[in-house]
């Protein structure tokens, strides 16, 4: 990676924390509301890209494709999230969900034929390595009051929609701007956001009607800076996505994130981590050197 590389990540993995701690702040406070909250956050980011856009809007009927699906898939990664932990085991669906990254991964290596060697693979095998160890080491801390939950075939289809549609969301992201030239990225992001945005409204008053009140009123101040993170988060992530190929950008956003991630629990929140824990941050660690030696 080069030098606009690494501090536009830096500025990406600090936008993510900054916004999972004002998320994290706001389950803790008020609880409910997770839908509807996430709606807010969702409005306010496409508030930042109608801000920040400098050339004027320019909306081509085939971004609204790109747009429409990217949308889709942001909502149905939510909903069938939440449909999986609430049928299945959470021990299986954290550890399947985990494995997203993967998606764009494949899909740089064997559909746009990004350039890999031993390297590269060895990286991508610590950061899988990496996320399992980690999710087993929070399945230890648990209370084990979900272990009855087995596998059903609604879980099954929950829990892969989830992974997919979460997974593809950088796929399409690189389908639009390889289509675009790079161009219309605020228009794109514009159209994902506003209809995630709606879908997560719609979803909230049908599955979340009782906490509506409390969110609308709570949910304002928190949700205006998480979004507004969310969406210099998305800005910066459509930059890195044009800078670097997915199968080198997926592994070490994820591996450094699980850093931050650890960072921020440390330093700030005073938690402690398991033995395992600290393996898979190390192995985090070893995924982003051995990515920039490929």
């Amino acid at each position: 990676m080069d030098l606009l590389a690494i501090c536009l990540l830096l500025i990406y993995l600090t936008a993510h924390q900054g916004e999972v701690m004002l998320v994290r702040g706001y389950g803790r406070k008020y609880g409910d509301g997770g839908m509807l909250f996430n709606g807010v956050i969702c409005l306010f980011a496409m508030v930042f890209f109608v801000l920040t856009d400098k050339d004027g809007f320019s909306f081509p009927d085939r971004l609204w494709v790109y747009g429409v699906a990217n949308a889709l898939l942001y909502a149905a990664g939510f909903y069938f999230a939440y449909l999986a932990y609430a049928v299945g085991n959470y021990f299986l669906t954290q550890t399947i969900t985990s494995m997203q990254f993967i998606v764009p991964i494949v899909y740089g290596l064997v559909f746009l034929k990004e350039p890999a060697n031993i390297m590269t693979y060895l990286s991508l095998a610590f950061s899988l390595i990496s996320v399992a160890v980690m999710v087993y080491g929070r399945w230890l801390k648990l209370d084990k009051t979900q272990e009855g939950k087995g596998m059903s075939a609604k879980w099954l289809i929950a829990t892969l929609i989830t992974l997919f549609s979460n997974g593809l969301i950088s796929v399409v992201a690189k389908m639009q701007q390889t289509a675009f030239d790079k161009q219309n990225s605020n228009e794109y992001m514009i159209i994902t956001l506003a209809g995630a945005s709606l879908s997560l409204f719609v979803m909230a008053f049908v599955l979340e009607r009782g906490s509506v009140k409390q969110t609308r009123r709570k949910g304002f101040t928190y949700g205006l800076g998480a979004g507004l993170l969310n969406g210099l988060k998305n800005a910066v992530n459509l930059a890195l996505i044009a800078l670097m190929p997915l199968s080198m950008l997926t592994p070490v956003k994820k591996g450094g994130g699980m850093v931050f991630t650890f960072l921020v629990s440390y330093i700030i929140y005073k938690e402690r981590y398991t033995k395992l824990q600290y393996i898979s941050i190390l192995l985090s660690v070893i995924a982003i050197v051995l990515m920039q030696m490929a």
